[in-house]
């Protein structure tokens, strides 16, 4: 595919207001950076008591607003004094119990109305919303934006929820927004919690890794390629539109270990069935990105090597990111 990269992507929006929700986030943080590096003007949101330890080192390049994006009030004042022509959705909070689930309805369903709200009255171009995998059950087969809706997990349910609100807006008022339901991405500013960076360390430390059974599969995609999909969506993408972003290619977790393995020629010792599954484990689950090839011109450009030798690389100059004490672990995602 002879789409353009990342850096060329992101020059398209110099000279435009544009804000990044969830700034503090993994897929943000690479966001702003390649927005920043591209010489744009970027503003972000980090909630309120959010650790934005993935922004450190960025200064004044940033502006950055410390609000709660289910506050609807807060945000208006944000918008007011941002005017942003561009918006990329990407607050999302984690966690399993109780205060989480109440956390993920307020942030993803109330935080929907607020932002269509904010979105309509101040005639912003394009809003992008991160949306979920989770959205769907998983299936054997390759799963299509015209697949039925039907989570499995609370974070997929209001995830879901919040897309037939932005789904509406759309349809009713024309309001400008598109979502991508994004699979599996990995890559810099990840936790140090998830797969590939715990994968990494441990061939680097030759500490031992626990693993859950075998047999759960996931379609890996690298986080610049994430980056590339949510800038040509904010080009190209119509009201209403919904685009899978993922690879197309389902990964176990064994396999992204063995190719870590070869990336760092560095064994892992592995405790298979150490960890116990998860609701988001499951054994088949992949993304049909035809629709986003088509329309939006978007292919992964990363092969789960390349972006795993990528992601070792950046370790190698950052190797502190991967052990700050703010990088909590939530009880699941």
């Amino acid at each position: 595919m002879d789409a353009e990269p990342l850096h060329a992507l992101a020059s398209r929006f110099r000279g435009r207001r544009l804000l990044v929700t969830g700034g503090a986030g993994a897929i943000a943080a690479n966001l702003i950076r390649a927005l920043l590096a591209a010489g744009c003007r970027v503003d972000a949101t980090v909630r309120p008591g959010g650790q934005a330890w993935r922004l450190t080192g960025l200064g004044e390049a940033l502006t950055r607003h410390t609000v709660d994006v289910g506050d609807a009030d807060a945000l208006e004042r944000v918008f007011a004094q941002v005017r942003p022509e561009f918006v990329f959705h990407l607050a999302t909070p984690r966690g399993h119990d109780a205060a989480a689930r109440d956390e993920m309805l307020r942030v993803n369903v109330l935080g929907a109305q607020a932002l269509l709200g904010c979105v309509r009255r101040h005639a912003v171009e394009r809003l992008v919303v991160a949306g979920s995998s989770l959205e769907y059950a998983p299936a054997h087969t390759a799963l299509k934006e015209t697949d039925p809706i039907a989570p499995l997990t609370w974070h997929g349910a209001t995830k879901a929820a919040a897309a037939v609100l932005y789904r509406q807006a759309a349809a009713e008022h024309g309001v400008p927004v598109s979502l991508l339901r994004i699979f599996h991405v990995y890559g810099p500013w990840e936790s140090a919690h998830r797969l590939a960076p715990t994968a990494i360390r441990a061939a680097l430390s030759g500490d031992a890794m626990p693993m859950t059974a075998g047999g759960i599969r996931r379609d890996w995609v690298y986080v610049d390629d994430v980056c590339e999909a949510l800038l040509l969506a904010a080009a190209k993408a119509a009201p209403g539109d919904v685009f899978n972003i993922g690879s197309g290619v389902e990964t176990s977790n064994e396999t992204l270990v063995a190719c870590v393995e070869s990336v760092l020629g560095r064994s892992v010792r592995q405790l298979v069935g150490e960890l116990p599954p998860r609701a988001t484990d499951a054994e088949h689950r992949f993304a049909d990105r035809s629709l986003a090839q088509r329309q939006l011109g978007w292919a992964p450009r990363h092969s789960l090597k390349d972006g795993l030798r990528e992601t070792a690389a950046w370790h190698a100059q950052h190797p502190a990111a991967w052990s700050d004490p703010a990088d909590k672990k939530p009880e699941a995602v």
